[in-house]
């Protein structure tokens, strides 16, 4: 029997997508969870990074770089002045007047999910989880501003480590809080950026429990 010309066709062209693969990406590089592919290079390097997101990709640019209107890469910020220090504000009084006035939350670590820590105004009593012998605990915390935030801490016995992704930032200052009440006794200082999604991680530390505020300083 012979087969017509247009059934051997469509099977060839079936042979060929298989033999290179149905889920490629248009370049070639293979799909990632952020719908990227790799092997693609960071159109917003070597100045910042891309976030790719539903809504559209954007570029989280370095201090003293800023996204370009053209497109998706990090240009030198005409109006950028390098900072000196980090200013505390009122060194923690705002926040102590949380820890007596609430809002109240509780939250607890736990290995399987990592609880929200991003409602300002709101004193959390963080609850830790055994590992190793110590305690640690990892939480989800979403800037809903940019600018400079205050982790205030009960305690400055706890490391405390701020990541985006896979990066470890740096806090730019540290300080004793003000004595304005025994809730709150250190201060960690960041600058972060709107809509970016950061963890927040306590520990390893003899502690099981611990205070924490966060504000944007206005």
């Amino acid at each position: 029997m012979r087969i017509p010309f247009r059934a051997l066709l469509l099977t060839g062209c079936i042979a060929a997508l298989t033999a290179c693969g149905g889920d490629s990406q248009p370049d070639g590089g293979t799909p990632t969870p952020d719908g990227g592919a790799q092997g693609q290079t960071d159109p917003c390097e070597p100045n910042g990074h891309i976030h790719r997101e539903a809504e559209g990709d954007w570029c989280h640019c370095d201090r003293g770089y800023l996204a370009s209107e053209q497109g998706l890469s990090c240009v030198v910020d005409p109006d950028y002045v390098p900072r000196e220090g980090f200013d505390f504000g009122d060194n923690g009084e705002h926040a102590c007047f949380h820890v007596a006035n609430g809002p109240f939350s509780t939250v607890t670590a736990s290995p399987d999910r990592q609880p929200r820590v991003d409602d300002f105004h709101t004193h959390y009593t963080v609850q830790l989880r055994p590992e190793n012998g110590a305690s640690v605990g990892t939480f989800n915390f979403k800037a809903w501003a940019t600018g400079d935030f205050v982790l205030y801490l009960s305690t400055p016995d706890v490391a405390v480590t701020v990541k985006e992704g896979e990066r470890v930032l740096a806090p730019v200052a540290t300080r004793a809080t003000g004595p304005f009440c025994d809730g709150l006794k250190h201060m960690v200082g960041y600058e972060l950026t709107d809509k970016v999604q950061y963890t927040v991680s306590f520990g390893p530390t003899a502690l099981t429990q611990l205070g924490l505020v966060i504000e944007h300083l206005q």
